[in-house]
């Protein structure tokens, strides 16, 4: 799988076909919901049948991403072929953050495209989106064991010009990702570039983890960069991706996963978390 250019989800989030997602009455004023992950049709497919899989999704109107009027609740219909499959309501997550969005943990059983409806509203237009088996992803799932590459740290930054494009250091490169499969910790490794970071729906992952596990001495906790020179952009080209992004094959970013001390993943959070969804995922190892 060919990584996607830096910011792609929210390019395709932008590109998507929009729905109303709020108010039901003719003088309310339309709202869409706008998915983080690639649908499959403009981008590869990367939602996987019969394992749970993330679906995360953020409110606009016609100019701007919703913040203060985004409904507490969305309810959500997923159909195939004409047939609903699940309906769930999904909550609000906005701690700590900036942009709310409203993640669903959905099991589809079967590859094939699937259909986003919001029961119930008026002006409602269906989002398709693909969904395939699971040799046609490479992105490490749940279950998975978590790739063991080299990362940069302070003492080796491995060929990476800069290992923490955030304005002040994070703390979180004082152990190479090999070294940590080894030690018998839980490990947790966020790639993302606070740096080049372009909106604030991905911009305070890093901090957040800052926040939630500087004092977590029980875990392996990493940040990986996402390029390997950045000043490649400044002569007009597109810098190599560092080997960790390339061994998760990942076609956006950021990316948490969170690895018990077998390095078995047990949760992985996509292109948008908050504080409250990062709490979860710690608390499982």
């Amino acid at each position: 799988m060919q990584p996607l250019p830096r910011r792609s989800f929210l390019g395709l989030a932008a590109g998507s076909i929009l729905f109303a997602a709020c108010g039901g009455g003719t003088d309310d004023p339309v709202a869409f919901l706008q998915p983080t992950f690639p649908d499959g049709f403009r981008q590869e497919a990367v939602i996987v049948a019969g394992i749970p899989q993330r679906l995360a999704f953020v409110v606009s109107d016609e100019i701007d991403i919703l913040r203060e009027t985004a409904p507490p609740t969305l309810d959500l219909a997923i159909s195939s072929g004409g047939a609903t499959v699940m309906e769930t309501t999904v909550e609000r997550r906005v701690d700590g953050i900036i942009t709310p969005y409203y993640p669903a943990t959905v099991t589809l059983d079967t590859p094939g495209t699937y259909t986003v409806t919001l029961p119930g509203r008026d002006q409602v237009a269906a989002i398709d989106f693909l969904v395939v088996d699971r040799g046609s992803v490479l992105i490490p799932q749940v279950g998975d064991q978590l790739p063991v590459v080299n990362t940069p740290t302070f003492d080796d930054n491995a060929g990476v010009a800069d290992i923490c494009t955030r304005a002040v250091d994070c703390q979180f490169h004082v152990i190479d990702l090999v070294d940590a499969a080894a030690n018998d910790k839980p490990t947790v490794l966020l790639i993302a570039t606070p740096g080049f970071c372009q909106t604030d729906i991905c911009g305070p992952v890093v901090d957040l983890l800052i926040e939630e596990a500087s004092d977590r001495s029980d875990l392996n906790v990493i940040h990986a960069e996402v390029y390997v020179d950045p000043s490649d952009f400044a002569a007009g080209g597109f810098p190599d991706l560092t080997d960790v992004v390339q061994a998760a094959a990942l076609p956006f970013e950021p990316s948490l996963f969170v690895a018990d001390a077998n390095h078995t993943i047990v949760a992985r959070l996509d292109t948008t978390f908050d504080r409250s969804e990062l709490r979860q995922a710690l608390d499982l190892v």
